[in-house]
């Protein structure tokens, strides 16, 4: 059984109202996530590269901090067509020109709605977010699936990795280029029906074609 909830039932959804100036960065302090780094960040950029604001800055200049698995979206879109979305592992200050989704663990994992914003690609405007409605299952269902997912996220991420070590076999281990090109072809071939299970898992998930909704 699934419940349904708008996201601001089930969210906080929280926006900076300035930007203090890149001179008030620190080297000390929590990471300060901008739209400009977003993106950045969402293709795998390293957080600790990022600059930090301090307890001092905050003191007069206006910046919302947020908690960690928090998860973080830009306002507007940025000429790109796929919306760029972050889940923050600690603690952050954001910039006013993203827009910050707390999730009431209670009710939702923040993982579980990180995976479904990526899925649902909100391209509205952020005011807009508080409307989107989703349908719930329980604790317990959606641990189970947020594990399916990040197992299958992992494995695609570490394809190249996998492929390139396998590749490699020839140089280490005589007269197995044979071998070693059928194994990469069976590598290919599982991975492009994991990149279609992971894609039709999320649109039946989040569809709730894998449940009875609860009305």
């Amino acid at each position: 059984m699934l419940e349904r909830y708008r996201l601001d039932e089930i969210a906080l959804i929280v926006a900076s109202l300035t930007t203090p100036h890149i001179s008030y960065s620190s080297t000390r302090g929590q990471p300060f996530i901008t739209a400009e780094n977003l993106k950045w960040l969402a293709l795998d950029g390293d957080i600790h590269q990022l600059p930090k604001i301090n307890e001092t800055v905050t003191a007069y200049a206006k910046c919302a901090k947020v908690p960690a698995k928090t998860i973080i979206l830009a306002k507007n879109d940025v000429g790109d067509a796929k919306k760029y979305i972050f889940q923050c592992e600690q603690e952050m200050y954001i910039a006013h020109d993203v827009v910050a989704i707390i999730p009431n663990e209670s009710i939702i994992l923040s993982d579980y709605l990180y995976f479904f914003l990526q899925w649902y690609q909100p391209t509205k405007d952020w005011t807009q977010l508080r409307h989107i409605k989703l349908d719930i299952p329980t604790m317990e269902v959606q641990t189970n699936i947020v594990q399916l997912l990040k197992t299958s996220q992992l494995l695609l991420k570490n394809k190249h990795t996998l492929l390139t070590v396998v590749e490699e076999l020839p140089q280490h281990i005589q007269n197995t280029a044979k071998q070693t090109a059928q194994h990469t072809n069976h590598l290919n071939h599982g991975f492009d029906r994991l990149q279609m299970f992971y894609h039709m898992a999320l649109h039946k998930i989040f569809t709730g074609e894998l449940y009875q909704i609860k009305r």
